[in-house]
């Protein structure tokens, strides 16, 4: 039997956004967990950031290394039920990325 994949932080998977409402990210596309494997595993909720190659140079966009280009939309943070999306793991982000996706969330709110 195959182990059954948990997100963790920093990993890029990628999984279904859809339902939305008006300028949130639709659709089956990447995002970046935030929130520890312990806690996605426990409640099959994860918190991530989606990413995408439309980049417009918002200051809470952060660049990631890859082809195509992506950004991190560090201001549309979202509590997802992972398992139910079928998230699947396609990577992993620098800790620098991670660093100044947190960074930028903490500008956000005020942290």
């Amino acid at each position: 039997m195959m182990k059954e994949y948990i997100p963790d932080v920093g990993d890029i998977i990628w999984l279904n956004f859809t339902p939305q409402a008006g300028h949130e990210q639709a659709g089956h596309r990447p995002a970046v967990v935030l929130s520890p494997k312990a806690y996605n595993h426990l409640t099959s909720l994860l918190i991530c950031c989606p990413l995408t190659t439309k980049i417009k140079g918002y200051p809470f966009e952060v660049s990631i290394d890859g082809t195509p280009k992506n950004v991190v939309l560090s201001d549309q943070i979202k509590s997802l039920d992972w398992r139910v999306r079928k998230a699947e793991f396609k990577g992993k982000i620098a800790l620098d990325e991670l660093a100044e996706i947190r960074q930028k969330i903490a500008l956000l709110l005020n942290l």
